[in-house]
């Protein structure tokens, strides 16, 4: 959830963000209370704006269920929710926007989209007005504040040190093998399938036999999605493959080709590159994989906190079917 307030932050500067999936904004619902955090409401026009961008941020085409019109609507309103209580928390905290602030922000969107007029135009089509606009600037300038203050982490190395020393086991990693792998389907709906397919496995076996380089042979034969990488999957652990190529995998030496695997999906040709015992992943190359998902666990901690804190004094309550006011 921390990263996508984050991404909404950015967004809602954007009158374009509020264009996407094309329908417009009913004007008559500007009063339909949805929901309350404290004594603020949120609206069924503002539910309708934070869909038209979560939409584009979930879905790349246009065809969308009941179903799932349904959850980004549940992801729309606890959205505003957040918002609500995060910038409640930044004005508790003493946190504060100037007026010079917003009016720099406003006078980038203006430039930006080449006149004042064009702007309220675009604005109105979402059922907002200058003021409006100007006011929504103010609670993402406010919460942004908050965010970088309160959330925002910045681990340096020894801190990334000093976690991987404490943690260890969670850096150990069983035997694996590397591998590069030839899958070759089984079309069921052919008759011929498995013929077909028996016969392009044999071809591309008689090749790697004769000496043609593996990879050469996966990228003209494979389908699995290595192919483009020469079959290259990389080192991986048991459990990986289904149990009837394992076994095969594991009598292997390095730099040997398996024979032709049979499947009910296809046909499998595997060679071994490397084989590494269990180990401890080294500091080095775990390190910018570690900072990336311990930075993002612990602000996604203190996130939460900020929320925590703000629900010990304001009341949030969801009431969809609530008429108008």
């Amino acid at each position: 959830m921390f990263k996508v307030i984050i991404f909404l932050l950015g967004l809602i500067t954007s009158v374009y963000a509020y264009e996407g999936f094309g329908w417009n904004i009913d004007p008559s619902t500007k009063n339909k209370v949805v929901a309350k955090v404290g004594d603020v409401e949120i609206t069924e026009m503002e539910v309708q704006r934070m869909m038209k961008i979560l939409l584009p941020m979930n879905f790349y085409h246009r065809n969308i269920t009941e179903e799932k019109l349904k959850e980004i609507r549940e992801k729309a309103i606890q959205n505003l929710i957040y918002r609500e209580l995060l910038y409640y928390e930044a004005k508790k905290k003493g946190l504060k926007v100037t007026e010079k602030e917003i009016n720099n922000l406003m006078d980038q969107l203006i430039k930006q989209y080449k006149s004042k007029e064009n702007l309220e135009k675009l604005l109105k089509q979402t059922g907002l007005t200058i003021e409006g606009f100007k006011k929504e600037l103010e609670k993402r300038l406010l919460v942004d504040k908050l965010i970088k203050k309160y959330a925002i982490v910045s681990l340096t190395d020894k801190d990334l040190k000093e976690y991987y020393e404490k943690n260890k086991d969670k850096f150990k990693e069983p035997a694996s093998v590397k591998v590069r792998y030839i899958y070759i389907k089984v079309d069921p709906s052919d008759p011929k399938g498995r013929e077909k397919a028996r016969e392009k496995a044999k071809k591309a076996y008689k090749e790697i036999k004769e000496g043609k380089d593996f990879g050469d042979v996966a990228y003209r034969y494979s389908d699995d999605l290595s192919r483009i990488k020469g079959g290259d999957i990389g080192y991986v652990h048991k459990g990986r493959f289904p149990k009837q190529i394992e076994e095969e995998i594991y009598k292997l030496d390095v730099g040997q080709v398996s024979k032709i695997i049979e499947t009910d999906t296809g046909l499998h040709i595997v060679k071994i590159e490397d084989k590494r015992p269990p180990r401890l992943v080294p500091y080095e190359e775990i390190k910018d994989k570690l900072k990336k998902e311990l930075t993002e666990v612990m602000q996604e901690r203190k996130f939460n906190e900020l929320i925590k804190d703000a629900k010990k004094n304001l009341k949030v309550e969801i009431y969809e079917d609530k008429k108008d006011s």
